[in-house]
C-alpha cells in the first residue's frame, strides 16, 4: 500500500485561497475598469450614451459567451490549466485597450478582456469544490468575491488617481504586467485537488456528449427561474456601479473625476464589506432562499427611492449608493444555490451556465439603458430624468425577475440536492 501523502499545511492553504482571490481582483477591475474613466473615454474619442454601453458591455458579452465552453473546459481539463489559459487573453486585452484609438478597438480589447477573465471566479469555485467541504462554499464563495473585489476598488479612486497622473492608456499597461505576475503565482501555487485525494477522473466525453450534458442541465426545472434571477440581480447592481453611477454624478451632481472616484469607492467598499457578511447568510437563516429575497427587495427598492427622488443632495445619493453596494453581497449566494442544484459531473457547465446569465445580463441591461437615455436625451428630456428612468426601469427588471425565482423550492448546504 503506498505511503498516504501528507494533507497540505495550512499556510499552504491560505496562500491557495490568496491567490485565486488576487487573480479574481483582475476579473473585477477590469470589469469595473471603465466606470470612473467612461466620461474620459467619452471626452477622447467622442463616445455618445449608446457607445458608453456598448463599450462597458463588451466585456460581459464576450465573459457570457465564454461561460459555455469554459464550463466544459473546466469539467475535462480541470481549473489550473483552463484559468492559466484565460488569463494569457486577459493580459493581451489589456495592452489592446492601453493602444486603442477608436471605439472599435477598445470595444475588441473589451472583449479580449471578457473571455480572459471568464474562468477567474468559476475556476476558484471548482477548486474549493475539491478542497473544502459543501456546507463552507457559500461562505468561500463570498470572500473570493469580497477580497476580488478590492480589484473593483483599484477601478475607483486609485484608478481615477493614476488617470490623471499618467493616462488611462498608462494605467492599463501596468495593469496588464500585474495581471502577467499575478498569473506565474497562480500557476506555481494552485493544484486543483488537496493531497491525498485523488483527482476525479476528466470526462472522456465527445464535444456532442459535453454538449448534450449542457442540454441536461438546462432541463433542471429550478435552471431557469435561477437563471433569469441571477440575470438581472447583479446585473442591476452592475449597471450602476460599472456604467452609469459616474455619468450620473458628473451630469447631474458635476463632480470631476477624483470626486466621482471618491463615491465609487464608498459603492465598491460597501460591496466588499457586504460580501463577507452576506457569505454567512446561508447559516444565520438556514436558507438560501430567503436573503436572496430579502437583499433582492432592498436593492430594488433602493433604486425606486432614485428614481423617485427629484433633486436629491449629493450626501443622500452617497448614503444610497453606499448602502447599495453593501446589500450587493447578496447576488453570489445564487450561484451558492446552483452549487446545490448541480451533481459533480455536471458541476462546471451548471455553475457555468448559471454564470453565463451573470454576465449577459449585465450586457444587456447596460445595452438597454444606454439605448433608453440616448433616445431621452435626444428627445429632449433633461438628463437627471433620464437617470431616473434608467434606476426605475432596473427596479421593476429586478422584482419581475424575484416573482419568477420565488416559483422555484428552498435548500441549503446540509440538505444538497441532485435533482428534483
Amino acid at each position: 500500500m503506498p505511503p498516504r501523502e501528507p494533507a497540505a499545511s495550512r499556510l499552504y492553504v491560505f496562500a491557495l485561497v490568496g491567490i485565486l482571490c488576487l487573480v479574481y481582483m483582475v476579473s473585477q477591475f477590469l470589469r469595473s475598469s471603465t466606470g470612473v474613466i467612461a466620461p474620459n473615454l467619452a471626452a477622447d474619442l467622442g463616445l455618445a450614451p449608446e457607445d458608453l454601453g456598448i463599450l462597458s458591455g463588451a466585456f460581459f458579452l464576450s465573459f457570457a459567451l465564454a461561460q459555455i465552453p469554459v464550463g466544459i473546459l473546466l469539467d475535462r481539463h480541470g481549473a489550473r490549466v483552463t484559468m492559466i489559459a484565460a488569463i494569457g487573453v486577459a493580459i493581451l486585452g489589456c495592452f489592446v485597450f492601453a493602444a486603442a484609438e477608436s471605439e472599435a478597438g477598445l470595444t475588441l480589447a473589451r472583449v479580449l478582456m471578457g473571455v480572459g477573465c471568464s474562468a477567474m471566479l468559476m475556476g476558484p469555485l471548482m477548486i474549493y469544490r475539491r478542497w473544502f467541504p459543501a456546507e463552507r462554499f457559500a461562505a468561500l464563495s463570498g470572500l473570493q468575491i469580497s477580497i476580488g473585489t478590492v480589484g473593483a476598488l483599484m477601478a475607483t479612486a486609485p484608478l481615477a488617481f493614476t488617470t490623471e497622473l499618467a493616462g488611462w492608456r498608462a494605467s492599463f499597461v501596468g495593469a496588464g504586467i500585474v495581471t502577467l505576475v499575478l498569473a506565474v503565482a497562480m500557476g506555481v501555487i494552485a493544484r486543483d485537488n488537496p493531497p491525498g485525494r485523488p483527482a476525479p477522473p476528466r470526462s472522456r466525453e465527445t464535444l456532442a456528449q459535453s454538449i448534450g450534458g449542457i442540454a441536461e442541465v438546462a432541463r433542471k426545472r429550478t435552471v431557469w427561474p435561477l437563471f433569469v434571477m441571477i440575470s438581472c440581480g447583479y446585473a442591476s447592481f452592475a449597471a450602476v456601479q460599472t456604467l452609469w453611477a459616474s455619468p450620473y454624478l458628473a451630469d447631474v451632481h458635476g463632480l470631476d473625476l477624483a470626486a466621482r472616484g471618491n463615491v465609487l469607492l464608498g459603492i465598491t467598499g460597501g460591496q466588499v464589506v457586504g460580501l463577507l457578511l452576506w457569505g454567512y447568510a446561508e447559516r444565520l437563516f438556514g436558507s438560501i432562499k430567503k436573503p436572496i429575497v430579502a437583499g433582492a427587495i432592498l436593492s430594488a427598492s433602493i433604486l425606486a427611492i432614485l428614481a423617485a427622488l427629484d433633486a436629491p443632495p449629493l450626501w443622500l445619493v452617497t448614503l444610497l449608493f453606499v448602502i447599495f453596494g453593501l446589500n450587493a453581497g447578496y447576488t453570489p449566494l445564487l450561484l451558492a444555490h446552483g452549487r446545490l442544484v448541480f451533481p459533480d459531473r455536471l458541476a462546471g457547465r451548471g455553475i457555468t451556465l448559471l454564470n453565463f446569465g451573470n454576465m449577459a445580463g449585465v450586457f444587456v441591461l447596460q445595452a438597454l439603458t444606454g439605448a433608453l437615455i440616448g433616445q431621452l436625451e435626444r428627445s429632449g428630456v433633461a438628463m437627471e430624468l433620464g437617470y431616473r428612468a434608467t434606476f426605475g426601469a432596473l427596479a421593476l427588471v429586478l422584482l419581475a425577475a424575484l416573482a419568477y425565482y420565488a416559483t422555484i423550492p428552498d435548500t441549503n448546504s446540509r440538505a444538497v440536492i441532485d435533482g428534483d
